[in-house]
């Protein structure tokens, strides 16, 4: 999906190259050759349109370095977000020619099973061109939006491993209002060669109606959404308690779980029992029950640190310990 005037592509080719591995030497020597049918011109460029893969990185990095200098092309990484090569050198604000489309759809059950959402520019699905897979909607969406665009650059996570493990494998985006344009830039693990730019109208149209969008739910994933939503956050933190994830009991699909962590040392488990409820009923009563003092729950808790030993301060008889197989 590269494109842009040929002093883009000609730079793009050049920031992608590894000077101290040697990944994308090839491309690059070729991309001094497109560049020169596609009409730039400079002595270094022919000079570095004739080299070989065999011949010295650091002769052919002063080369690339001349290059670009004598066709006033930036050196790579210091164009401005929202911003490309022009033609005929310098830089100028992307226009807002690119268009966005957002998914959710399952994930197989080979790959772990769930949801993710997918990204299309122009029609082109980009996750799996990223880090192999869409990020699950309460990452990206739950209990606010985070593709929502404000004049602040904002870095959202968009794809992660295909393991289903954001880290594992990474694709960022800076996202940035710019007036009437929104600006995307790739970071880490890149779908595509550039950055891509979409008229804020219709950019703030497509991630509000994704956010409205529940049809793809389960009772499951709808109650836990109402969770994450809902719960009240300033009183769990004042027990040292944040929400990290919410779903049914892999072993038992009629208990609803709710994990929160005490920063890195604990886990703790509040199980609640569907008993026929529908997602609405169900998570107005989890909502309550973390409303009032832990002493009052039946939960359990599971020690991220091995060194612990013995329950969270905020332990009461009634918590069990867990084992971590979960």
């Amino acid at each position: 999906m590269s494109g842009g005037s040929a002093e883009q592509r000609f730079y793009d080719a050049v920031a992608r190259w590894n000077v101290d591995t040697g990944y994308g030497l090839g491309d690059m020597i070729h991309a001094a050759c497109q560049a020169l049918i596609d009409g730039l011109d400079s002595p270094s460029l022919r000079e570095l349109a004739g080299a070989s893969v065999k011949d010295s990185s650091h002769d052919l990095h002063e080369l690339a370095v001349r290059s670009l200098e004598e066709l006033d092309i930036p050196h790579p990484g210091t164009i401005p977000r929202g911003f490309a090569v022009a033609a005929g050198g310098g830089v100028v604000r992307r226009p807002g020619l690119d268009k966005l489309r957002l998914e959710v759809v399952p994930v197989d059950a080979e790959a772990g099973g769930g949801f993710q959402v997918q990204v299309y520019v122009n029609d082109v699905e980009i996750t799996t061109a990223g880090a192999g897979m869409g990020m699950d909607p309460y990452d990206a969406l739950v209990p606010t939006n985070r593709l929502v665009a404000s004049s602040q650059p904002g870095r959202v996570p968009i794809a992660r491993c295909t393991c289903g493990v954001y880290g594992c494998g990474s694709t960022d985006v800076n996202i940035t209002r710019d007036g009437e344009l929104v600006h995307w830039d790739w970071l880490l693990e890149v779908p595509m060669s550039r950055g891509v730019t979409f008229v804020a109208v219709e950019y703030d149209a497509e991630v509000t109606r994704l956010a409205a969008d529940h049809s793809w739910e389960t009772p499951e994933r709808t109650a836990g959404r109402l969770v994450l939503r809902d719960v009240d956050r300033d009183q769990l933190s004042a027990y040292g308690l944040r929400p990290t994830w919410v779903a049914n009991d892999y072993r038992d699909h009629e208990m609803f779980r709710v994990a929160l962590q005490i920063d890195g040392d604990y886990q703790v488990f509040v199980d609640t029992p569907w008993r026929g409820r529908g997602p609405e009923e169900l998570a107005r009563e989890v909502c309550e029950k973390l409303t009032t003092p832990p002493h009052k729950w039946r939960a359990t808790w599971h020690a991220i640190k091995p060194a612990l030993t013995g329950p969270p301060q905020i332990a009461r008889r009634s918590w069990s310990w867990k084992r971590a197989s979960f």
